[in-house]
């Protein structure tokens, strides 16, 4: 588990994405989600819908998923200009809000 200062450091390592840098910025991120290992949600696709019959390693997967998901949409958003945020669409699935990012 990552310490709260570690993880602080991590996430203000990242430089603030202002329009310009996105290639650098899209790496700082990668890597940072990678070494924090949040990055789940950009490299696979959601899960399905749990239902009563799904299994424990199937409910396992969809909450990894989503932990990964939301943090890693928070530490995107928390790195990107406020000029910029508000220009990008509001979206729930980290890997889309990326791709809307690099459109």
């Amino acid at each position: 588990m990552n310490s709260t200062s570690s993880i602080s450091a991590n996430v203000n390592n990242i430089p603030v994405l202002k329009g310009t840098n996105f290639k650098k910025w899209k790496e700082h991120v990668i890597i940072v989600l990678g070494c924090m290992d949040l990055d789940y949600a950009l490299r696979e696709d959601r899960p399905p819908d749990l239902t009563n019959a799904s299994t424990v390693e199937k409910r396992a997967a969809m909450e990894k998923w989503e932990r990964s998901n939301r943090m890693s949409l928070m530490i995107m958003k928390h790195s990107i200009s406020k000029a910029i945020r508000s220009a990008i669409p509001e979206e729930t699935r980290a890997k889309t809000f990326l791709d809307q990012i690099a459109n």
